[in-house]
Formats: structure tokens, sequence, C-alpha cells
């Protein structure tokens, strides 16, 4: 592929940043222990429930306020999802100027190049510890909470296979 076919120029917008962020927020979800974590909310719930309806009273709380509780802490990642995250991402998109001005991201087997008036950074493949990805957005993760984004509406198709099969050089970065 020729190198002008490797660069692209966008200017962020509060979408693209809330897509982002929602699509990190999910990731988070996916762990181990936040399954983990909704898995205990959910058995808990089920052992207050079968204590209410055995009569074993010792472990029954009044049943109106398990359900508030428990469909409170169910519902708490939803919430976190649908509303908050996409709520603080487009507050920090505004508040944060350096997101403001158009990026050029450019890459090779050597890397993925970002350029803007702020600098130019170069980080290679094997600095990333994954990627992820969605239907608006690519993430490369330099770190479990410090990721670069890609807003698919800014590639082609055929680039955004390019740049995906040159992180997926370096053995070290999974999807």
């Amino acid at each position: 592929m020729a190198s002008t076919d490797r660069a692209v120029t966008v200017t962020l917008t509060e979408d693209d940043y809330a897509a982002a962020n929602k699509l990190h927020v999910l990731n988070e979800y996916r762990r181990p222990w936040s399954l983990i974590a909704i898995a205990c909310i959910v058995v808990i719930y089920c052992l207050f429930i079968y204590a209410s309806v055995t009569g074993f009273r010792s472990f029954a709380i009044p049943g109106l306020y398990v359900h508030i509780i428990f469909i409170a802490l169910l519902a708490l990642p939803a919430v976190n999802y649908l509303v908050l995250a996409p709520y603080t991402a487009r507050k920090t998109f505004r508040q944060q100027k350096t997101l403001h001005h158009p990026i050029t991201y450019s890459w090779s087997e050597a890397g993925l190049k970002a350029t803007n008036v702020s600098g130019e950074w170069l980080v290679p493949w094997t600095d990333y510890l994954k990627w992820s990805e969605d239907d608006r957005v690519v993430l490369f993760y330099q770190a479990p909470r410090l990721f670069q984004m890609l807003p698919k509406r800014a590639v082609t198709a055929e680039q955004l296979a390019d740049v995906m099969q040159c992180a997926a050089l370096s053995k070290d970065v999974t999807p």
C-alpha cells in the first residue's frame, strides 16, 4: 500500500470521544473481576430472596429494600455505560482543548504515529497492550486505562484493514 494511503487527518468530535469512552467502559465490564462482582451480586440477591421465601428471618431484609438495593446495584453498570460515561466524556472533551485540534494518524509496520499542533509521537506496535474496536472506533491501549483512539469514520475499509494488519504483526498486541 502506498504511504499516502496510510495516513488520515481527522478532527475528533464529542461523539467520537463519547464512543471511545463507552467502548472502554464496556471493556472494563468484560474483565473477569467485573463479571465476578456482577455474579456475586446476583447470588447474594438470590440468597436474600430465598431467605425471605423460606422464612429464614436472620438473613431476611424487608422485601422492598432488598429489591431496591439489588436492582440499583445491577442497574449501575448500565447507567454508567449509557449515561455517565458519555456525559463525562463530552464534558472532558469540551474542557480539553488539545482534543479539538486536527490530528493526523499514520501507520506502518513500525507503529502508529499521531501528529497535531501539540507534537508528534510514534508508538511502536509492541508498546501496545491490546486493541479493541466496535462499529465506531478503534482503541489502541498503551496501558489498562490509557488508549489512543482512531474513529472509523476517518478511514476507509481498506485503511482500517491495513492498520489492523500492521498492529497484528506484533505478536505482543492482542485484540
